[in-house]
C-alpha cells in the first residue's frame, strides 16, 4: 500500500479509520512520512499512543479522537483507508468518497481497501449485520469506484485480493484456537463462538467468491489532467 501511495519522506499521510495503528506506525518508520491517523475509538488511539512510544516516532506520528467528516488541515500528499468503508452506512458512503478529493492535494493519492459482495447480495449478511458488526454495508467494486469517480477522483488502478483473504482469515482462525481460553476469559464464551463461526464462514464465502476484498487506488489530478502517475504498471509496486 505504501509503494502504491508513492510514499516518500517528508510527505504527509492520512489513515482514514486508522484501526490499531500499523499503517502509520509503518509508513512514518519505513517510508519517513509525517502520519496522521483518525479514528473514533478511544481504545484504539490509546493502543496507538503506546506503539508511537516504543517506537519513538513522537515526531512522526499522530493519532487523533476525530470524526474524518472533521477533519480540516488539508492538504495530504497522501491519503489510505483500509476497510472502513464498510462501517460508514450506505447513506453517508456518497461524503466518505468525497472527503479524500477535499483533503489531497492536485496529484495525491488514495488506495481505499474494502471487501465488496455481488451485486444480488449486497449489506453484510443476516450472521454478520445481526452478530457482529451491525453497520457493516458491502457492495460491489464497480459502485465503489463509481462513488469515487463521482467526487472527482480518478480510478487508476483496482487489485483484487480476494484468495488472499481465504488464507489470512484461516490464519486467524488458527490463532483463535491455539488462544481459546484466552478469547474466553477476554469475551466471553458466546462472543467467542461468534467470532469461531465468523471465521469459519468467512473464509468459506470468500472461498466460494460471494465475498471479495478490493485495493483501488485513486488519484486526485492536478492541473490539464496530470496525474503524476508511472507510465507503466510494474513501476508503482516496484520496491
Amino acid at each position: 500500500m505504501c509503494r502504491k501511495l508513492g510514499l516518500r519522506p517528508g510527505m504527509r499521510l492520512l489513515d482514514v479509520g486508522c484501526g490499531w495503528g500499523s499503517m502509520i506506525i509503518h509508513a512514518a518508520k519505513h517510508y519517513g512520512v509525517h502520519a496522521t491517523g483518525v479514528t473514533i475509538s478511544a481504545q484504539q488511539r490509546a493502543h496507538i499512543l503506546g506503539r508511537i512510544e516504543a517506537e519513538a516516532l513522537r515526531d512522526r506520528v499522530e493519532v487523533r479522537l476525530q470524526d474524518y467528516r472533521e477533519v480540516r488541515d488539508k492538504p495530504f500528499d497522501a491519503i489510505s483507508t483500509i476497510e472502513m468503508g464498510e462501517h460508514v452506512g450506505e447513506r453517508n458512503y456518497p461524503e466518505y468518497a468525497a472527503t479524500p478529493h477535499r483533503l489531497l492535494k492536485p496529484g495525491g493519492r488514495l488506495l481505499l481497501q474494502q471487501m465488496s459482495r455481488g451485486r444480488n447480495a449486497p449489506g453484510g449478511g443476516a450472521f454478520i449485520e445481526s452478530y457482529v458488526a451491525p453497520d457493516m454495508h458491502m457492495r460491489p467494486v464497480s459502485q465503489t469506484t463509481g462513488f469515487l469517480e463521482g467526487a472527482g477522483l480518478e480510478i487508476r488502478d483496482v487489485h483484487a485480493l480476494r484468495e488472499h483473504h481465504v488464507w489470512t482469515v484461516r490464519a486467524w482462525a488458527e490463532t483463535l484456537e491455539e488462544r481459546w481460553d484466552e478469547v474466553v476469559a477476554l469475551v466471553g464464551e458466546g462472543q467467542a463462538r461468534v467470532w469461531r463461526l465468523y471465521l469459519a464462514g468467512g473464509a468459506l464465502t470468500f472461498e466460494e467468491g460471494r465475498m471479495g476484498v478490493d485495493q483501488v487506488l485513486a488519484v486526485r489530478r492536478s492541473g490539464r489532467g496530470r496525474s503524476g502517475m508511472p507510465r507503466v504498471r510494474r513501476e508503482l509496486v516496484a520496491r
